[in-house]
């Protein structure tokens, strides 16, 4: 059985290489990035390992590598489904084929490639130590048997949190928050110097938690630390033994508990009673239901204060930090340009109603339109405060202006112009539909460009501006960028309709064949 489980995963991979070019490059690229990337570190461990002593970093490598597998899946839930328990309980698999196949199968991908070869430097660092490479030998093992299980049970546990359509929400938007602080953690550990007593330290603590137990083996050997030893050993047994136990328990639920689906409860029209009785208010309450409830487009909004926060790590309180106002303006007016393909085949309804596309053009645009001009605008009015530059004000806040027009009616007419696969509601946001990848990254390339020529003009004047200090400049700025960005709003909007009313059925029926 755990030999068919493994034959599925590889026929399963195989089908996925043969829908596409692009997806079997993509894959070899990143087998070989893999195997590369794994192989570096395994020659960095047996390089550094015949030069000096590196317990510390052994421990705290492991630590790593079994904290991410642990806490990975969380994130990534939704990207691979092949091993789901539901979708194979109707076949007669123990739990144990179950268990040991989903384990073997977790590791034939790019990352437990990965994993496996950058494992073999954390055993070749002890090849001086004829004993604790010995140790190495059973702990590193032991510690990758920790990360497998630790991703595989914590997985199995919470699926039925994301069961239902609110927790898929809730799990994306925690996805997306967790991945946007990654930049700012790098940032900081960067600014931090990191000394040999600082991983050393890091180890010390590291070694007597189940992340880095099984990797302090070795060290412990080498040094004759027989009490810490026996320490590590057993917390490093008892951790894949507890993780067994957890996993079979929620597995036996996953079997034997079907999912059960539950039902929203609502009252009155919700938004549509709060918006005028005419097409484009109707478009303007489907567009607010999404940005609220649909975490494809929440998490755009829920990125901002993100990004803010780097661009202050990075600028400090000098002029850069001004930078921040217009990236939010482009942020939420850019964040259109996939509205129709985020629609799918609900743009069905748009087609069928009896509306002009105008209508449809505008009420996209002011569902995120007014919000984006008040984030906008209090990030830029921060900004000036922080860098103390209020003098610099109209030129700023005219930039921001110029950017968050410019970018809704860019993309409104790049929405009508190009539609590509895109993930459904519920799919994790780091996934990416067959085909989808190139059409996005040109569209989204070229439209960008096609922004920044817009707001060239503009750009120029309020750089001049803050850097002179001049006023004159300063407002020149705004009245240009202003001007610019209705210009193009207006546009953008007007030709986007005209695009969707002679190719709207054609864009329906591409969208229904993704």
């Amino acid at each position: 059985m755990v030999a068919q489980l493994l034959s599925l995963r590889w026929q399963v991979y195989l089908g996925t290489l043969r829908r596409s070019v692009w997806q079997t490059i993509g894959a070899v690229v990143a087998m070989l990035y893999a195997l590369s990337l794994g192989g570096l570190l395994a020659v960095s461990g047996l390089v550094g390992g015949l030069r000096s002593d590196l317990s510390a970093e052994v421990v705290v490598g492991g630590a790593i590598l079994v904290l991410v597998w642990t806490v990975g899946p969380l994130v990534a839930f939704g990207l691979d489904d092949t091993f789901d328990p539901r979708r194979l309980a109707p076949f007669p698999l123990s739990r144990r084929d179950l268990m040991v196949g989903t384990s073997v199968a977790t590791l034939l991908g790019p990352g437990g490639i990965f994993t496996v070869v950058a494992a073999l430097g954390l055993v070749l660092a002890w090849v001086t130590e004829p004993a604790a490479l010995l140790a190495a030998l059973v702990g590193v093992p032991l510690g990758l048997v920790t990360a497998v299980l630790g991703g595989r049970a914590t997985t199995t546990a919470a699926r039925p949190l994301v069961d239902g359509r609110r927790g898929r929400d809730l799990a994306v938007v925690v996805a997306v928050l967790l991945v946007s602080v990654v930049t700012p953690a790098i940032l900081l550990v960067d600014s931090i110097s990191i000394t040999p007593e600082t991983v050393a330290g890091i180890a010390a603590w590291a070694s007597w938690t189940p992340f880095g137990a099984a990797f302090a083996l070795p060290a412990d050997v080498a040094a004759g630390a027989w009490a810490a030893l026996a320490g590590h050993l057993v917390i490093a047994l008892a951790t894949p033994a507890l993780l067994v136990l957890w996993w079979r328990r929620s597995l036996t639920t996953q079997l034997t508990r079907p999912a059960h689906a539950s039902a929203g409860h609502g009252k009155g029209l919700g938004v549509l009673g709060r918006v005028p009785d005419s097409p484009l208010g109707a478009v303007l309450a489907r567009c607010l239901t999404y940005w609220v409830r649909d975490p494809r487009y929440a998490t755009s909004l829920i990125s901002v204060p993100v990004l803010v926060v780097i661009v202050a790590f990075l600028a400090g309180n000098g002029p850069w930090l001004l930078v921040a106002g217009p990236l939010v303006a482009w942020t939420c007016g850019w964040a259109i340009s996939v509205d129709i393909a985020l629609d799918s085949t609900a743009f069905w309804t748009h087609v069928a109603a009896p509306m002009r596309w105008a209508d449809d053009r505008w009420g996209r645009v002011v569902a995120i339109g007014v919000p984006g001009a008040l984030l906008t605008l209090v990030t830029t009015l921060w900004t000036l405060g922080r860098a103390d530059r209020w003098d610099m004000a109209p030129a700023v806040l005219g930039v921001g202006a110029s950017t968050l027009l410019a970018s809704l009616g860019l993309a409104s007419l790049v929405s009508a112009l190009v539609v590509f696969p895109v993930n459904q509601p519920g799919d994790n946001p780091f996934g990416a539909k067959q085909g989808g990848s190139m059409g996005m990254m040109l569209s989204q390339m070229l439209g960008t460009l096609a922004l920044a020529v817009v707001l060239a003009p503009a750009a120029v004047l309020a750089v001049f501006a803050i850097v002179r200090g001049s006023a004159a400049l300063g407002w020149a700025a705004a009245v240009v960028g202003i001007a610019l960005g209705v210009v193009v709003l207006l546009v953008g909007v007007r030709l986007g309709a005209r695009r969707l009313d002679a190719r709207a059925p054609e864009l329906l029926t591409r969208l229904a064949s993704f």
